[in-house]
This record gives C-alpha cells, sequence and structure tokens, in this order.
C-alpha cells in the first residue's frame, strides 16, 4: 500500500493541539461537553435517532426538570448519567424524601462532582412557586412556540439530481418545524421536508413537501394517564431487543452508560423518514406499583416491489424484497418504492416498579399488507418472511447496593430466542466497571430491534463485553472496554461463522472548567471472505485508530478545539491501508453580543476507503453532520449566529471539501450551503 502523502501536515497539527494547551486563559467558564463522547461509532448514527437527543440539550437548560417529582426516565431521557447512579438518586429520594435543595445531592452515595454537574444541566431541585399549578388545558395556548425554517443544498455529488433532467425538482433542501411546548408536560407541532431533488407542489408532491409529520404529546394528563402520544411518536422497550426507534448509544468510552431506560413513548420531531410510528400510544398508572404502555401505529413505508405470477400466470403477488428508510424521492425510480407497504404495529408493556427496580413484560406485533420476501442466499436461511410478526420479552433493573442489573431476554414466533444481560459495579469510590453479555439466536427474528451489538438487528452473535470507568483524582478519567464476540451463522460478505474482538482506551485529563485533552485508541479485529480468487476461507481484518484531541478556553468568549487521528487497515493478506485527519476549529460566543459561530479547518490523507475516518462537526440547530474522509484534500465549515432579538435567530452554514484524485491531478470541490431562521414567542 501506499504511505501517506503530505507528512509536513503533521507539524502545524502538533502547533495547534500545543497552541491550544498553552493560550488557555483561568477563566472560571465552562467548556462545553462534546456530545461525540456518546457515540463514537459515528459512522452507524442515524439523524432520526440522534436530532432529538442533541434538542434535548438545548431545551432542559430553559426549563428544568424538578428533581424531586421527575421519574427515573425523564432523568434518563439524555442520556448523560448512568441508570446505575439514575437508580440511586431515586432510592435516595424515596427513602429520605425529597430535596431540600441542589447542594443535597452530594450526599447520594456514588455521585461525583461531575455527575452533579451534568445532572444541573437540565434538572434543578424546584422550590417556590411550581408552575405545574396551571391547569394543563391552558397549555394549548400558553407556553413556548418554536417556528423553524430552513434553505439550503447539499455538497454531496450522489445528492445533485437538483442538476439532473431525471430529478423531479430543484438542488435545494427546504424544511418548517413549528413546535409548542408548555411547562414540560405538552407538546404539539408539525413538521414538513422535501430533500434536494425532490419536487415540492408539483408532480410526485402536488400536496406541498416531500414529508409532513405531525405530534401531540401530553404528560401528567391525570392520576391514570402519565403520558399520551397521538400522532408521530417514537417507541422503545428494555434493552432494545424487541423494540427501539430512538437513540440507541452503542459502544463508546462512556462505558458505564450502556444501560438503557428512559420514556417508552415519547414525542418525534426529526426530519428522518424512516424510524418512527404513526398512530397513539400511552402509558397508564394501574396502581402505585404498575404501569402499562399500549401503543399502535399505521402507516406507509417505502420499499422495494416485485410482482410473482403463477406457472400459468392465472395468479398474480406483490410481494416486497427490502424496505428504502433514505427517505429520498427524487426520480422516477425512488418515487415508485414511496409508500409501497402498509405497516401495523402494535405493543403492549406491562411493568412493576419497586424501590430496588423494575421488571416488564412486553409484546410486539407486526403486519404488513404484503408479504416480505427478500432474495434467496445463504446468510438470510433465518430471515423473516411473510406478512405478520409477533414476538415477546421481559426485561428488568434491579439495584442492590453498589450493583446494578439489567437485562432482557426475548422470543420471536418462530422460536428464536436472544437474551441481553448486563452489571453495573461500583467496585471503589473512584471506578465503575460493566459487564455485559448476549447471545442472540441466529433464528431470532425482528424489524424495530437495536441492542447492544456488533450487528444489526439482534441475531446471530455471542459477546462478552468488560468495561471500566476509573476517577483516580477529579482531573484524571481513564475509560476502557474489551468486546469479544462470533457470530454462528453466516454473514453478508462472510460465507461461514467468523468471531471479531475490539478493544478501546481513552485517558482524559482536566484542568477545572477551562481545559481537556484526551488520548484516545481503538483496535477492531473482523473476519471478512478472503478476496483472493479461488480463495473459499476467512481472512482477518484489524483496523486501529489512535486519537489526539484538546478542548480549551482561550478567553470568556474563545473557544479551541483541536484534534489529530490516524487510522490503519490490515488484511491478514497483507498490504496496509493508513489514514489520517486533523482539524482546528475555533467556536467563539461573544458575551453580550449578538452573534456567535464557529469555524474549522480540516486536512485528511487516507490511502482508500477502508482507512476512511469519521467525524462530529456542530451544525446548524437540530441538523447533523458526520462526514467521512477519504482521499486526500481538506474541509472548512463556518456556521454562524445573529440574535436580531430575543425571539429571532439568523443562522447560517457554509462548508466546502477539495479531494485531489489519486490517479490524476484532478481536485473534485464540493461547497454547500444552508441558512435558517427561528422564531420563538
Amino acid at each position: 500500500m501506499k504511505t501517506i502523502r503530505n507528512k509536513g501536515r503533521l507539524l502545524p497539527v502538533l502547533l495547534f493541539l500545543l497552541l491550544s494547551i498553552a493560550l488557555h486563559a483561568q477563566q472560571e467558564s465552562h467548556v462545553e461537553e462534546n456530545p461525540e463522547k456518546y457515540f463514537t461509532d459515528a459512522e452507524s448514527a442515524a439523524e432520526s435517532g440522534l436530532i432529538p437527543y442533541l434538542e434535548l440539550q438545548d431545551y432542559h437548560p430553559e426549563k428544568p426538570l424538578d428533581i424531586n417529582k421527575a421519574t427515573a426516565g425523564e432523568l434518563l431521557e439524555p442520556g448523560v448519567i448512568s441508570a446505575q447512579l439514575i437508580a440511586g438518586l431515586i432510592s435516595y429520594r424515596e427513602q429520605l424524601g425529597p430535596f431540600l435543595n441542589n447542594y443535597e445531592l452530594q450526599a447520594i452515595p456514588g455521585w461525583e462532582l461531575e455527575d452533579i454537574r451534568k445532572l444541573l444541566q437540565y434538572a434543578r431541585v424546584l422550590t417556590g412557586i411550581d408552575t405545574r399549578q396551571q391547569q394543563l388545558s391552558e397549555g394549548f395556548l400558553s407556553g413556548t412556540n418554536d417556528l423553524v425554517v430552513r434553505w439550503g443544498t447539499s455538497g454531496r455529488n450522489s445528492d445533485r439530481y437538483g442538476q439532473s433532467l431525471n430529478s423531479e425538482g430543484p438542488y435545494f433542501t427546504r424544511a418548517l418545524r413549528y413546535r409548542h411546548t408548555f411547562d414540560g408536560r405538552m407538546s404539539y407541532g408539525i413538521t414538513a421536508e422535501s430533500d434536494p431533488g425532490e419536487a415540492i407542489f408539483r408532480k410526485s408532491n402536488r400536496h406541498g413537501f416531500d414529508f409532513y409529520s405531525a405530534h401531540l404529546y401530553i404528560r401528567q394528563l391525570g392520576p391514570r394517564v402519565r403520558s399520551l402520544a397521538l400522532g408521530d411518536y417514537s417507541a422503545r422497550f428494555g434493552q432494545g431487543l424487541l423494540l427501539q426507534s430512538g437513540f440507541a448509544p452503542g459502544k463508546s468510552a462512556e462505558t458505564a452508560l450502556l444501560a438503557r431506560n428512559g420514556r417508552k413513548i415519547n414525542q418525534y420531531t426529526a426530519f428522518g423518514e424512516a424510524l418512527f410510528f404513526r398512530g397513539a400510544g400511552a402509558t397508564l398508572a394501574c396502581g402505585k406499583k404498575t404501569e402499562l404502555t399500549v401503543f399502535y401505529s399505521s402507516r406507509r413505508r417505502d420499499a422495494n416491489t416485485k410482482v410473482l405470477y403463477s406457472p400459468d400466470s392465472s395468479r398474480m403477488e406483490t410481494i416486497f424484497t427490502s424496505f428504502q428508510t433514505s427517505g429520498l424521492h427524487r426520480d422516477s425510480t425512488e418515487v415508485a418504492d414511496e409508500k409501497t407497504v402498509r405497516e401495523q404495529t402494535g405493543g403492549v408493556s406491562l411493568t412493576y416498579i419497586s424501590q430496588s427496580g423494575q421488571i416488564s413484560v412486553n409484546t410486539l406485533n407486526i403486519l404488513f399488507d404484503k408479504s416480505w420476501a427478500p432474495a434467496p442466499a445463504a446468510y438470510r436461511l433465518y430471515t423473516f418472511r411473510g406478512r405478520y410478526l409477533g414476538a415477546g420479552s421481559a426485561d428488568y433493573q434491579w439495584r442492590y447496593r453498589n450493583l446494578f442489573l439489567f437485562g432482557e431476554t426475548a422470543v420471536s414466533g418462530n422460536g428464536g430466542v436472544s437474551t441481553l444481560n448486563g452489571a453495573i459495579a461500583s467496585v471503589h469510590k473512584n471506578a465503575t466497571i460493566t459487564v455485559l453479555h448476549r447471545q442472540l439466536g441466529a433464528r431470532y427474528q425482528s424489524v424495530y430491534a437495536a441492542p447492544f451489538a456488533e450487528v444489526s438487528g439482534a441475531s446471530n452473535e455471542n459477546g462478552l463485553f468488560l468495561g471500566a470507568d476509573v476517577r483516580w483524582t477529579r482531573r484524571w478519567q481513564i475509560n476502557a472496554y474489551a468486546d469479544v464476540w462470533r457470530h454462528p451463522w453466516l454473514r453478508y460478505g462472510v460465507n461461514a461463522p467468523s468471531a471479531g474482538h475490539e478493544y478501546l482506551a481513552r485517558v482524559q485529563w482536566q484542568k477545572g472548567k477551562v481545559l481537556t485533552a484526551s488520548a484516545w485508541w481503538q483496535s477492531e479485529t473482523k473476519q471478512a471472505n478472503d478476496p483472493a480468487e479461488g480463495a473459499s476461507g476467512l481472512i482477518s481484518i484489524r483496523r486501529d485508530r489512535f486519537r489526539v484531541h484538546v478542548i480549551s478556553k482561550i478567553s470568556m468568549s474563545l473557544e479551541s478545539r483541536s484534534r489529530a487521528e490516524w487510522s490503519w487497515y490490515r488484511p491478514e493478506t497483507g498490504g496496509t491501508a493508513r489514514g489520517f485527519m486533523a482539524y482546528q476549529e475555533f467556536v467563539f460566543r461573544p458575551v453580550e453580543r449578538a452573534f456567535s459561530g464557529s469555524f474549522r479547518y480540516t486536512v485528511f490523507d487516507t490511502d482508500s476507503y477502508d482507512s476512511r475516518i469519521y467525524t462530529y462537526e456542530n451544525d446548524l440547530f437540530s441538523a447533523v453532520s458526520i462526514p467521512a474522509f477519504s482521499g486526500s484534500g481538506s474541509r472548512v465549515f463556518v456556521n454562524l449566529k445573529w440574535r436580531l432579538s430575543e425571539r429571532l435567530k439568523l443562522e447560517g452554514r457554509f462548508e466546502e471539501t477539495r479531494v485531489r484524485s489519486r490517479i490524476d491531478t484532478q481536485e473534485n470541490v464540493e461547497r454547500a450551503w444552508k441558512i435558517q431562521a427561528r422564531y420563538q414567542w
């Protein structure tokens, strides 16, 4: 393989890193937390799941939860504190009564100042007059209104359908979203969106935008109705073996966050067109310690369909072979797959809640109006086929002193079984150990499963995960994990049972609230088919990544973020593909100024797509950007925000990517921009 060119780029990167450390000022301002740390596997992150997660960070500071009244699910919703710590908080509250103030949180066993700081970003011990004394009916007119209007272009070549005669619409994205919220108990709104190349008010979209979504979500409707969702919503049960349609954290350095919890039914406000339900759902109190969650959904989904004829051509049947989840309807081929399959989904979850934990019994039933018939292949031997799929599961969470247990076992209609069980233990005041075992049967069938696993779905994997979180002092934090697994049946591109393992280590040093520096290493080995002509066995492929990251406050108004990352792709057959990426970013938020923004310059050089590097980028409100860097080139983006008044904000983003060809000197340039107005009243 060819070695990395332009190694001279390493010098300015190192200078950036040293500059970030040397120039930080001793200001008591807070270094903004990077959400990327909670989804390290950025390449598998979905926009529809990440947007609601990121918006939670924007909403709660303005309307904090009441720590004395919030449920465990509500406190876990932002996804930054482990289920073990929240269980300890709930147990402390039930045993000793309501907290008197925020300082009392330091008395909860196992809680550190860093954990309390994270919690206080979105929850408080509220005192005095509580706005929840207002009647819920007042919330339809009272509360906060939020209108977002977006217009822009996409820089990806594959999306430039607006410049093709085959596309139905221009090369622009158009979106708007209105949302009304009241007291954290009510939310309703409407979302409309069209991707670049999609028609608007013409051709296949004569009704206007390509995608519409609406929701009404109410909490604490009465003593019996804890939550009610109408229209579009997301849903989750247990640890994701049966159902997970929202944000699902996977492997990351934050090993204590693996246990999943949160509201089983939640509002859906993202622009994604695939992973949501449309209908009604509710969580009902059936006593002091029992609650029942039920939901029903009926909606049409995009899918590839095919017409089958009987041998004598006297009968015909329409089937579908796969779902289309991109949400793109730009030309006649994509429009032909639009809303071709009706899916009806119903779910029930009965939960018993005690002071030490909870246990739930769940069921999920899915009915299609056409048969699902994937193309025959050896690795699809146990794949679901037909119109109806039913499954059930039982999940639990239990806390005993410093030990937190969680898990779920699910059974599909064909008898396939999958189980996942874990434990989080505080073995020392400064150390937490996480263990998670999974045995996902090859015969288990699911549609909406997304548990912690190496594979997508919840089948064909046996594995063991061991993680450690060590906070030796307030300045030092060490995270590490080891994950080993085996696939007992074939997979796509792997024509035999296979195995793999992955290791990660991260060391982070923090100086007060002004400087955070970390070093991060990850190594993963998987098996794949031997690409050699005539070969029939498997080979091992190893991927390694090493990252250095520094965040510092240069002043009260300016923050610096620097990163350098290397990757290596090593197949067993020989040859190594290398990759390198580095960026320098500045985030400026002038005190008492209407302007703010960020600027990042990135350089990258990879030998092939196999050694590509992903990175998370700050984008506009309610938008996500996770580009993959492959080839040799550079990328720059600028985000600007202008607060015209207390109610009106304008945002803009410009990005440019330059990639040089490995074959000749030709340079490919991709530019994109978008502007957004946000009006709140």
